[in-house]
């Protein structure tokens, strides 16, 4: 059994923005939002970066950079920002984007069992990784905390490709001092290559389900318990 309490989630692109085309009557006006009430707070007008506050939702932009975040989303599959990023985006047809990613950040409370598998794993059968998420390859990396008596794991992280959609995926595991079996997990998941094919945007708007199922599968495998 595994408990979920999430922190934030949010999509990103990487491109060339105008952050000054980001404001409130852009997003109620022409896109179309419902966010309730003007925002609780926004940036101090500045030409090269602009946010604002609706409470639970964030919006972001620099020159290189749109974020939009929702904190403490309880089901991302119901998140709206997969809409609010398309639709933003729909309305700047010609702005030069790169990448795109969706980003989860959550405190998890597991079993002692699984947390002791995986001590074991780090320290002599990392392969283990390969087999429980059914890949013949992966990147690990392990950050140790080290003293003149002891060491002990300060958190790992695991890297993926997914060549045919032009992503990654990176799995952070960082272990909270005092808390027992809570530990705290940051997903991200990466398309490149939207400069050569806008379509695949899609991997984080249309298709952005299947970007939450691949999150809740890898944690599921790594931390229900099995040894295989």
């Amino acid at each position: 059994m595994i408990d979920y309490k999430n922190d934030y989630i949010n999509l990103v692109v990487l491109g060339n923005f105008n952050p000054s085309i980001l404001t409130h009557d852009f997003l109620v006006k022409e896109c179309g939002f419902d966010l309730g009430s003007k925002p609780i707070s926004k940036s101090p007008p500045m030409p090269v970066v602009t946010s604002l506050d609706y409470n639970k939702i964030s919006f972001f932009a620099d020159l290189g950079r749109l974020q939009i975040t929702e904190k403490n989303c309880k089901e991302p599959k119901l998140s709206q920002l997969p809409i609010y990023l398309n639709t933003y985006l729909q309305q700047l047809p010609y702005t030069p984007i790169t990448k795109c990613g969706a980003n989860f950040s959550y405190d998890l409370t597991v079993e002692k069992r699984p947390l002791e598998n995986i001590e074991q794993w780090l320290e002599s059968n990392r392969n283990k990784f390969c087999k429980t998420l059914k890949l013949k390859t992966l990147d690990l990396e392990v950050c140790f905390a080290i003293d003149d008596k002891q060491e002990e794991v300060k958190n790992w992280t695991l890297r993926t490709k997914i060549p045919e959609y032009e992503a990654s995926t990176m799995l952070k595991v960082s272990y909270i001092a005092g808390a027992g079996n809570g530990i705290k997990i940051d997903f991200n998941y990466e398309v490149t290559g939207l400069d050569r094919d806008k379509k695949l945007l899609a991997n984080v708007t249309t298709d952005y389900e299947n970007v939450v199922d691949l999150f809740k599968y890898q944690v599921e495998k790594i931390f229900s318990g099995q040894t295989s």
